[in-house]
Protein backbone atom coordinates (compact mmCIF):
# COMPACT_ATOMS: atom_id res chain seq x y z
CA UNK A 1 0.00 0.00 0.00
CA UNK A 2 2.70 2.45 0.72
CA UNK A 3 5.55 3.31 -1.73
CA UNK A 4 8.65 1.23 -1.57
CA UNK A 5 10.98 4.12 -1.38
CA UNK A 6 9.10 5.52 2.31
CA UNK A 7 9.63 2.04 3.57
CA UNK A 8 13.31 1.56 2.67
CA UNK A 9 14.08 5.00 4.05
CA UNK A 10 11.93 3.98 7.74
CA UNK A 11 14.07 0.82 7.37
CA UNK A 12 17.97 2.61 6.77
CA UNK A 13 17.24 5.43 8.46
CA UNK A 14 14.33 5.21 11.54
CA UNK A 15 14.50 1.29 12.47
CA UNK A 16 18.14 1.21 12.38
CA UNK A 17 18.18 0.79 16.21
CA UNK A 18 15.71 0.97 18.86
CA UNK A 19 17.12 3.75 20.28
CA UNK A 20 17.41 5.44 16.92
CA UNK A 21 14.02 5.25 16.47
CA UNK A 22 13.03 6.59 19.72
CA UNK A 23 15.42 9.97 19.27
CA UNK A 24 14.35 10.07 15.97
CA UNK A 25 10.39 10.41 16.86
CA UNK A 26 11.69 12.28 20.01
CA UNK A 27 13.70 14.81 17.74
CA UNK A 28 11.34 15.59 15.03
CA UNK A 29 9.37 18.51 15.10
CA UNK A 30 5.24 17.10 16.14
CA UNK A 31 4.10 19.30 12.66
CA UNK A 32 6.27 16.95 10.56
CA UNK A 33 5.02 13.86 12.32
CA UNK A 34 1.64 14.78 11.86
CA UNK A 35 1.97 14.88 8.15
CA UNK A 36 3.11 11.47 8.18
CA UNK A 37 0.23 10.53 10.11
CA UNK A 38 -2.16 12.02 7.90
CA UNK A 39 -0.49 10.81 4.62
CA UNK A 40 -0.86 7.15 6.10
CA UNK A 41 -4.29 8.23 7.19
CA UNK A 42 -5.14 9.34 3.54
CA UNK A 43 -3.39 6.66 1.77
CA UNK A 44 -5.27 3.97 3.98
CA UNK A 45 -8.73 5.30 3.26
CA UNK A 46 -7.62 4.89 -0.59
CA UNK A 47 -6.43 1.39 -0.06
CA UNK A 48 -9.72 0.12 1.79
CA UNK A 49 -12.15 1.81 -0.66
CA UNK A 50 -10.07 0.13 -3.61
CA UNK A 51 -10.13 -3.39 -1.95
CA UNK A 52 -11.85 -4.16 0.80
CA UNK A 53 -15.67 -5.35 0.56
CA UNK A 54 -16.99 -4.02 3.53
CA UNK A 55 -15.10 -0.55 3.37
CA UNK A 56 -16.04 -0.16 -0.44
CA UNK A 57 -19.52 -0.38 0.40
CA UNK A 58 -19.26 1.64 3.50
CA UNK A 59 -17.96 4.40 1.18
CA UNK A 60 -21.00 4.17 -1.94
CA UNK A 61 -23.12 4.87 1.30
CA UNK A 62 -21.44 7.72 3.34
CA UNK A 63 -19.76 9.79 0.19
CA UNK A 64 -16.79 11.78 0.91
CA UNK A 65 -13.60 13.46 -0.73
CA UNK A 66 -10.80 11.81 0.93
CA UNK A 67 -8.48 14.28 -0.68
CA UNK A 68 -10.19 16.71 2.49
CA UNK A 69 -9.86 14.38 5.14
CA UNK A 70 -7.94 16.01 8.01
CA UNK A 71 -9.11 13.21 10.92
CA UNK A 72 -11.40 10.51 11.31
CA UNK A 73 -13.87 12.30 12.75
CA UNK A 74 -14.14 13.60 9.15
CA UNK A 75 -15.63 10.49 7.87
CA UNK A 76 -18.63 10.86 10.34
CA UNK A 77 -21.08 8.10 10.65
CA UNK A 78 -18.41 5.44 9.14
CA UNK A 79 -17.05 2.82 11.98
CA UNK A 80 -16.16 -0.73 12.13
CA UNK A 81 -17.56 -3.08 15.30
CA UNK A 82 -16.47 -5.80 16.87
CA UNK A 83 -19.81 -7.14 15.77
CA UNK A 84 -18.65 -6.65 11.87
CA UNK A 85 -15.86 -8.53 12.50
CA UNK A 86 -17.82 -11.73 14.01
CA UNK A 87 -20.90 -11.51 10.98
CA UNK A 88 -19.30 -10.75 8.16
CA UNK A 89 -16.70 -13.15 6.28
CA UNK A 90 -13.10 -12.85 6.55
CA UNK A 91 -13.07 -11.93 2.96
CA UNK A 92 -14.93 -8.72 2.78
CA UNK A 93 -11.60 -7.13 4.87
CA UNK A 94 -8.89 -8.76 3.67
CA UNK A 95 -7.28 -6.04 1.24
CA UNK A 96 -4.17 -7.78 0.40
CA UNK A 97 -2.50 -11.46 0.91
CA UNK A 98 -2.67 -12.65 4.47
CA UNK A 99 0.42 -15.19 6.16
CA UNK A 100 -0.74 -14.60 9.93
CA UNK A 101 -3.85 -14.98 11.53
CA UNK A 102 -4.93 -14.61 15.51
CA UNK A 103 -8.05 -14.42 17.62
CA UNK A 104 -9.64 -12.08 20.14
CA UNK A 105 -10.86 -13.53 23.24
CA UNK A 106 -14.05 -11.05 24.16
CA UNK A 107 -15.23 -11.24 27.49
CA UNK A 108 -19.26 -10.95 26.81
CA UNK A 109 -19.37 -12.93 22.84
CA UNK A 110 -17.74 -16.71 22.40
CA UNK A 111 -17.91 -15.68 19.02
CA UNK A 112 -13.83 -15.18 18.37
CA UNK A 113 -13.07 -12.45 16.17
CA UNK A 114 -9.93 -12.85 12.99
CA UNK A 115 -8.04 -11.03 12.42
CA UNK A 116 -4.58 -11.52 9.77
CA UNK A 117 -1.58 -9.65 9.08
CA UNK A 118 1.49 -10.53 6.84
CA UNK A 119 5.20 -11.29 7.53
CA UNK A 120 6.19 -7.85 6.61
CA UNK A 121 3.24 -6.26 8.63
CA UNK A 122 4.90 -8.73 12.10
CA UNK A 123 8.28 -7.92 11.34
CA UNK A 124 7.63 -3.75 11.14
CA UNK A 125 5.51 -4.73 14.82
CA UNK A 126 8.85 -5.91 15.86
CA UNK A 127 10.67 -3.32 15.09
CA UNK A 128 8.04 -1.04 17.05
CA UNK A 129 7.75 -3.26 19.94
CA UNK A 130 10.94 -3.42 20.23
CA UNK A 131 11.72 0.67 20.68
CA UNK A 132 8.94 0.37 22.87
CA UNK A 133 10.78 -2.15 25.13
CA UNK A 134 14.12 0.17 24.85
CA UNK A 135 11.90 3.55 25.95
CA UNK A 136 11.11 1.52 29.53
CA UNK A 137 14.60 0.21 30.12
CA UNK A 138 14.86 -3.08 28.42
CA UNK A 139 18.30 -3.47 26.98
CA UNK A 140 19.72 -6.05 24.82
CA UNK A 141 21.94 -7.50 27.66
CA UNK A 142 18.70 -8.17 29.98
CA UNK A 143 17.26 -11.49 30.43
CA UNK A 144 13.60 -11.51 29.59
CA UNK A 145 11.00 -14.45 30.39
CA UNK A 146 7.79 -14.62 28.89
CA UNK A 147 4.66 -16.35 30.23
CA UNK A 148 2.48 -15.13 27.43
CA UNK A 149 -0.31 -17.79 25.98
CA UNK A 150 0.00 -18.69 22.43
CA UNK A 151 -2.94 -20.23 21.50
CA UNK A 152 -4.56 -18.18 18.79
CA UNK A 153 -3.27 -14.94 21.01
CA UNK A 154 -1.16 -12.20 19.48
CA UNK A 155 0.80 -11.23 22.60
CA UNK A 156 3.17 -13.89 22.37
CA UNK A 157 4.47 -13.50 18.96
CA UNK A 158 5.09 -9.69 18.49
CA UNK A 159 6.49 -10.21 21.77
CA UNK A 160 9.10 -12.81 20.32
CA UNK A 161 9.45 -10.12 17.40
CA UNK A 162 10.09 -7.68 19.47
CA UNK A 163 12.60 -9.17 21.74
CA UNK A 164 14.35 -10.56 18.42
CA UNK A 165 14.43 -7.24 17.28
CA UNK A 166 15.95 -5.97 20.55
CA UNK A 167 18.56 -8.35 20.62
CA UNK A 168 17.94 -9.08 24.24
CA UNK A 169 18.10 -13.14 25.59
CA UNK A 170 14.43 -14.39 25.81
CA UNK A 171 12.41 -17.54 27.08
CA UNK A 172 9.15 -18.11 25.84
CA UNK A 173 7.83 -20.07 28.61
CA UNK A 174 4.18 -20.19 27.45
CA UNK A 175 1.18 -20.87 29.42
CA UNK A 176 2.50 -23.10 32.03
CA UNK A 177 1.79 -22.79 35.45
CA UNK A 178 3.07 -20.27 38.14
CA UNK A 179 4.87 -23.06 39.83
CA UNK A 180 6.41 -25.05 37.22
CA UNK A 181 7.48 -21.19 35.68
CA UNK A 182 9.16 -20.01 38.94
CA UNK A 183 11.22 -23.33 39.48
CA UNK A 184 12.51 -23.80 35.70
CA UNK A 185 12.90 -19.68 34.78
CA UNK A 186 15.38 -19.45 38.16
CA UNK A 187 18.55 -20.71 36.17
CA UNK A 188 18.48 -18.40 33.13
CA UNK A 189 18.81 -15.76 35.48
CA UNK A 190 16.10 -13.54 33.75
CA UNK A 191 15.59 -10.28 35.29
CA UNK A 192 12.84 -8.68 33.35
CA UNK A 193 9.40 -11.25 33.44
CA UNK A 194 6.61 -10.38 30.53
CA UNK A 195 3.00 -11.79 31.23
CA UNK A 196 -0.59 -10.93 31.94
CA UNK A 197 -2.03 -9.48 35.87
CA UNK A 198 -4.04 -12.40 37.41
CA UNK A 199 -0.93 -14.94 36.47
CA UNK A 200 1.91 -12.67 37.53
CA UNK A 201 0.11 -12.31 40.99
CA UNK A 202 0.23 -15.85 41.39
CA UNK A 203 3.70 -15.93 40.57
CA UNK A 204 3.92 -13.39 42.98
CA UNK A 205 2.60 -15.35 45.87
CA UNK A 206 5.28 -17.85 45.04
CA UNK A 207 8.04 -15.35 45.48
CA UNK A 208 6.41 -14.10 49.06
CA UNK A 209 6.60 -17.15 49.97
CA UNK A 210 9.97 -18.79 48.68
CA UNK A 211 11.92 -15.65 47.63
CA UNK A 212 12.45 -13.45 44.71
CA UNK A 213 15.20 -13.26 42.67
CA UNK A 214 16.79 -9.54 41.23
CA UNK A 215 14.64 -7.89 39.28
CA UNK A 216 14.90 -4.94 36.69
CA UNK A 217 11.55 -4.47 35.56
CA UNK A 218 7.66 -6.36 35.29
CA UNK A 219 6.11 -5.53 32.44
CA UNK A 220 2.09 -6.54 32.23
CA UNK A 221 -0.32 -6.86 29.36
CA UNK A 222 -3.41 -8.31 28.58
CA UNK A 223 -5.78 -6.91 30.42
CA UNK A 224 -5.93 -4.68 33.59
CA UNK A 225 -4.25 -4.84 37.11
CA UNK A 226 -5.61 -3.33 40.25
CA UNK A 227 -3.51 -0.75 41.79
CA UNK A 228 -2.83 -2.65 44.96
CA UNK A 229 -2.35 -5.65 42.93
CA UNK A 230 0.79 -3.36 41.47
CA UNK A 231 2.03 -2.85 44.96
CA UNK A 232 2.25 -5.60 46.26
CA UNK A 233 4.16 -6.92 42.81
CA UNK A 234 6.70 -3.93 42.72
CA UNK A 235 6.78 -4.77 47.10
CA UNK A 236 7.79 -8.33 47.02
CA UNK A 237 10.27 -8.08 43.80
CA UNK A 238 11.26 -4.13 44.68
CA UNK A 239 11.13 -3.33 40.85
CA UNK A 240 8.93 -1.01 38.64
CA UNK A 241 5.34 -2.66 37.50
CA UNK A 242 4.99 -0.93 33.94
CA UNK A 243 1.46 -1.64 32.47
CA UNK A 244 0.66 -1.98 28.40
CA UNK A 245 -2.81 -2.26 26.73
CA UNK A 246 -3.14 -3.53 23.36
CA UNK A 247 -6.09 -5.29 21.50
CA UNK A 248 -5.40 -8.19 19.08
CA UNK A 249 -7.41 -5.83 16.60
CA UNK A 250 -4.72 -3.00 16.71
CA UNK A 251 -2.15 -5.55 16.42
CA UNK A 252 -0.90 -6.21 20.28
CA UNK A 253 0.52 -2.96 21.41
CA UNK A 254 -1.64 0.66 21.71
CA UNK A 255 0.09 1.80 24.07
CA UNK A 256 2.58 1.54 26.92
CA UNK A 257 3.40 3.16 30.40
CA UNK A 258 6.56 4.95 31.07
CA UNK A 259 8.19 4.96 34.78
CA UNK A 260 5.99 7.44 35.65
CA UNK A 261 3.40 5.11 35.69
CA UNK A 262 0.50 7.82 34.99
CA UNK A 263 -1.32 6.63 31.79
CA UNK A 264 -0.29 4.80 28.70
CA UNK A 265 2.21 6.57 26.03
CA UNK A 266 0.39 5.67 22.71
CA UNK A 267 1.64 4.21 19.38
CA UNK A 268 1.08 6.81 17.39
CA UNK A 269 2.73 6.30 14.28
CA UNK A 270 0.24 3.34 13.16
CA UNK A 271 -2.85 4.50 15.08
CA UNK A 272 -4.63 7.36 15.24
CA UNK A 273 -7.28 7.61 18.06
CA UNK A 274 -10.47 9.04 18.98
CA UNK A 275 -12.84 9.23 22.30
CA UNK A 276 -16.57 8.44 21.02
CA UNK A 277 -18.98 10.16 23.05
CA UNK A 278 -17.39 11.44 25.47
CA UNK A 279 -18.81 12.44 28.98
CA UNK A 280 -17.59 15.36 30.93
CA UNK A 281 -14.55 14.29 32.24
CA UNK A 282 -13.60 13.04 29.22
CA UNK A 283 -14.40 9.75 29.46
CA UNK A 284 -15.60 7.33 26.22
CA UNK A 285 -15.17 4.64 24.05
CA UNK A 286 -11.30 4.30 22.63
CA UNK A 287 -11.93 4.30 18.78
CA UNK A 288 -8.74 3.70 16.57
CA UNK A 289 -7.69 3.60 13.06
CA UNK A 290 -4.73 1.50 11.83
CA UNK A 291 -1.94 3.45 9.89
CA UNK A 292 0.81 1.24 8.40
CA UNK A 293 -1.30 -2.03 8.08
CA UNK A 294 -2.16 -3.38 4.13
CA UNK A 295 -3.73 -6.52 4.96
CA UNK A 296 -6.88 -6.05 6.82
CA UNK A 297 -6.87 -2.36 7.97
CA UNK A 298 -9.39 -1.21 10.37
CA UNK A 299 -10.69 2.51 9.80
CA UNK A 300 -12.41 4.10 12.86
CA UNK A 301 -12.54 0.46 15.27
CA UNK A 302 -15.14 0.88 18.04
CA UNK A 303 -12.67 -1.01 20.38
CA UNK A 304 -15.34 -1.15 23.81
CA UNK A 305 -12.69 -0.09 26.17
CA UNK A 306 -13.76 3.42 27.93
CA UNK A 307 -10.83 5.80 28.72
CA UNK A 308 -9.45 9.10 27.75
CA UNK A 309 -6.85 11.16 26.09
CA UNK A 310 -4.42 13.03 28.92
CA UNK A 311 -3.93 16.09 28.28
CA UNK A 312 -0.86 16.97 30.19
CA UNK A 313 2.40 16.55 29.35
CA UNK A 314 4.22 13.58 30.71
CA UNK A 315 6.94 14.30 33.56
CA UNK A 316 9.33 11.60 31.46
CA UNK A 317 9.26 14.15 28.43
CA UNK A 318 7.66 12.24 25.73
CA UNK A 319 5.44 14.08 23.39
CA UNK A 320 3.65 10.81 22.76
CA UNK A 321 -0.35 11.25 23.20
CA UNK A 322 -1.24 9.54 26.18
CA UNK A 323 -4.29 7.71 27.56
CA UNK A 324 -5.55 7.29 30.92
CA UNK A 325 -5.96 3.87 32.60
CA UNK A 326 -9.17 1.79 31.06
CA UNK A 327 -12.02 2.66 33.16
CA UNK A 328 -13.65 -0.96 31.94
CA UNK A 329 -15.89 -1.69 29.12
CA UNK A 330 -19.04 -0.03 27.35
CA UNK A 331 -21.05 -3.04 28.23
CA UNK A 332 -19.80 -3.54 31.70
CA UNK A 333 -22.68 -0.86 32.73
CA UNK A 334 -25.92 -2.23 34.43
CA UNK A 335 -28.60 -0.08 35.88
CA UNK A 336 -29.35 -1.87 39.79
CA UNK A 337 -32.32 -0.94 42.09
CA UNK A 338 -29.17 1.06 43.76
CA UNK A 339 -28.31 2.75 40.70
CA UNK A 340 -25.91 2.68 37.87
CA UNK A 341 -23.02 0.69 38.53
CA UNK A 342 -19.72 0.03 36.24
CA UNK A 343 -16.68 -2.11 36.35
CA UNK A 344 -14.35 1.46 37.00
CA UNK A 345 -16.67 1.66 40.09
CA UNK A 346 -16.01 -1.23 41.54
CA UNK A 347 -12.55 -1.28 40.56
CA UNK A 348 -11.82 2.29 42.59
CA UNK A 349 -13.35 0.30 45.62
CA UNK A 350 -11.02 -3.02 45.01
CA UNK A 351 -8.19 -0.63 44.57
CA UNK A 352 -8.31 0.75 47.92
CA UNK A 353 -8.96 -3.12 50.07
CA UNK A 354 -6.02 -4.19 52.54
CA UNK A 355 -5.27 -7.17 50.87
CA UNK A 356 -4.19 -7.39 47.01
CA UNK A 357 -7.44 -8.54 44.81
CA UNK A 358 -6.25 -9.02 41.11
CA UNK A 359 -9.56 -11.10 39.89
CA UNK A 360 -13.41 -10.45 40.92
CA UNK A 361 -16.53 -10.60 39.51
CA UNK A 362 -19.85 -8.98 40.76
CA UNK A 363 -23.05 -11.06 39.72
CA UNK A 364 -26.24 -9.70 39.99
CA UNK A 365 -29.00 -11.66 40.47
CA UNK A 366 -32.75 -11.35 41.95
CA UNK A 367 -34.61 -12.33 44.82
CA UNK A 368 -38.22 -11.82 44.51
CA UNK A 369 -38.06 -7.65 43.98
CA UNK A 370 -34.94 -7.66 45.36
CA UNK A 371 -31.71 -7.39 43.25
CA UNK A 372 -28.80 -9.20 45.03
CA UNK A 373 -25.27 -8.24 44.82
CA UNK A 374 -22.63 -10.76 44.69
CA UNK A 375 -19.33 -9.56 44.85
CA UNK A 376 -16.89 -12.83 44.43
CA UNK A 377 -12.60 -11.96 44.72
CA UNK A 378 -9.44 -13.66 44.31
CA UNK A 379 -7.73 -13.09 47.16
CA UNK A 380 -3.85 -13.47 48.31
CA UNK A 381 -4.47 -13.38 51.74
CA UNK A 382 -6.98 -14.92 53.56
CA UNK A 383 -9.70 -12.67 55.20
CA UNK A 384 -13.10 -13.48 56.18
CA UNK A 385 -16.33 -12.82 54.07
CA UNK A 386 -17.70 -10.08 56.52
CA UNK A 387 -14.46 -8.32 56.98
CA UNK A 388 -13.93 -7.55 53.35
CA UNK A 389 -17.65 -6.71 53.11
CA UNK A 390 -17.39 -4.42 55.84
CA UNK A 391 -13.97 -2.73 53.99
CA UNK A 392 -15.67 -2.66 50.49
CA UNK A 393 -18.70 -1.18 52.33
CA UNK A 394 -16.48 1.47 54.34
CA UNK A 395 -15.02 2.31 51.15
CA UNK A 396 -18.56 2.77 48.76
CA UNK A 397 -19.57 5.60 51.11
CA UNK A 398 -16.66 7.81 49.14
CA UNK A 399 -16.76 6.01 45.85
CA UNK A 400 -19.57 4.92 45.32
CA UNK A 401 -22.40 6.95 47.65
CA UNK A 402 -26.08 6.29 46.12
CA UNK A 403 -25.36 2.15 46.31
CA UNK A 404 -24.00 2.45 49.34
CA UNK A 405 -27.04 4.60 50.63
CA UNK A 406 -29.36 1.87 49.05
CA UNK A 407 -27.72 -0.78 50.26
CA UNK A 408 -28.32 0.46 53.51
CA UNK A 409 -31.83 1.23 52.98
CA UNK A 410 -32.53 -2.05 52.22
CA UNK A 411 -32.89 -1.30 48.29
CA UNK A 412 -30.44 -4.16 47.08
CA UNK A 413 -28.76 -7.22 49.11
CA UNK A 414 -24.64 -7.24 49.50
CA UNK A 415 -22.83 -10.09 50.10
CA UNK A 416 -19.32 -11.30 49.31
CA UNK A 417 -17.33 -14.58 48.59
CA UNK A 418 -13.69 -15.18 48.28
CA UNK A 419 -12.01 -17.29 46.50
CA UNK A 420 -8.18 -18.97 46.15
CA UNK A 421 -6.36 -17.27 43.05
CA UNK A 422 -7.24 -19.22 40.18
CA UNK A 423 -10.28 -20.58 41.75
CA UNK A 424 -12.74 -18.28 40.24
CA UNK A 425 -11.25 -17.67 36.70
CA UNK A 426 -10.11 -20.87 36.24
CA UNK A 427 -9.06 -21.34 32.43
CA UNK A 428 -10.61 -17.75 31.18
CA UNK A 429 -8.49 -15.65 29.75
CA UNK A 430 -10.86 -12.55 30.61
CA UNK A 431 -13.47 -12.27 33.20
CA UNK A 432 -16.73 -10.65 32.44
CA UNK A 433 -16.55 -8.19 35.76
CA UNK A 434 -20.28 -7.23 35.68
CA UNK A 435 -22.35 -10.71 34.92
CA UNK A 436 -26.21 -9.90 35.05
CA UNK A 437 -28.08 -12.56 35.97
CA UNK A 438 -31.40 -11.15 36.76
CA UNK A 439 -34.53 -12.10 34.54
CA UNK A 440 -37.04 -9.35 33.59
Amino acid sequence: MFSKFLDDLQLKIIWKTPERAIRIYEGVPRALLESFRLMNLKATLRHVKQRSIFYSGKFEEHPLDIRKVKSPEDLGSIFTTPEDLQRLPLSHFLCAKPQAAFETTGTVSKIHKRVLFSNREMEDAGRLGAAGLWKVGIRPEDRVASSFDYSFWVSGPTLKCSLESLGAFHVEAGRISPEDFYERIKPYGCNVIVADPGWMVALTEIADRQGPWLMKLILIGGENLSENARRYMEKVWQCKVILSYGQTEAFGLIGVECEEQNGYHLNDMDLWVEIHNPDPEGYGELVYTTLRRSVMPLVRYRSGDVTRLVQEPCVCGSRSLRLAKLRGRVDDMVVTSVGNIAAWMVESVVERLSVPVQEWQLKIKRNGHLDQLEFLAEVTEKIPHERLRDQMMDIMKEQMPVAHQGILQGMAEWSVKTYAPRELKGTERKLKRILDQREF
